[in-house]
């Protein structure tokens, strides 16, 4: 892995652009020119924080997974909030991160038809994402009977994985995903 170069804050910049390019375009349609122009910084300039598309590419992927799991961590870590509430913020926070916004498919359409370009990026997060849903799941004291958390986890993973492209807005999003926690996590 590559080292960042350049200034932090003109590199997340530059990455939080690149993601609506990508998601916008697609891999292939995206142009080094193209994220240039949209982030205002000249050719050279982003060559200079990222050798290559793929490069960029696989940075701006790693930026958005790595602040979703921060942002499902803190949801999970909530103080005062019952585990169902956390369970529900946390998967809102890595799968409704986009519902309702124009980024939606063409973020879905990255990770899930782009990985090859990632490696085993998008699959460690989204094991990392499943081990903190079950170890939240397993350290609230509440008993799921013959199913693990883990189970419990992969369950409501893809519960939301699949209702996040059916619903017209996050807030109906949130709603479905109440529903499921209800159900998995009933005793």
């Amino acid at each position: 892995m590559s080292t960042p170069r350049g200034d932090a804050q003109r590199r997340e910049q530059v990455l939080a652009t690149a993601l609506t390019v990508f998601a916008t375009f697609g891999y292939r349609k995206t142009s080094m020119d193209a994220v240039a122009q949209a982030a205002d910084i000249s050719r050279p300039g982003l060559y200079f924080l990222f050798s290559s598309k793929q490069e960029l590419f696989r940075a701006t992927m790693r930026q958005e997974l790595d602040k979703a799991l921060e942002d499902v961590r803190a949801a999970l870590a909530a103080p005062d909030v019952n585990l169902d509430a956390r369970l529900v913020a946390a998967l809102d926070a890595h799968l409704g991160r986009y519902v309702g916004t124009n980024l939606d498919e063409g973020v879905d359409a990255l990770l899930e038809h782009d990985t090859t370009k990632l490696d085993s990026m998008y699959d460690d997060y989204r094991a990392a994402f499943h081990d903190a849903l079950a170890d939240a799941i397993s350290t609230s004291g509440r008993t799921t009977g013959d199913v693990t958390p883990r189970q419990i986890a992969e369950v409501l993973a893809a519960a939301g994985e699949g209702w996040k492209d059916r619903v017209t807005d996050r807030p109906q999003f949130r709603d479905k995903l109440t529903l499921a926690v209800a159900v998995a996590m009933r005793p």
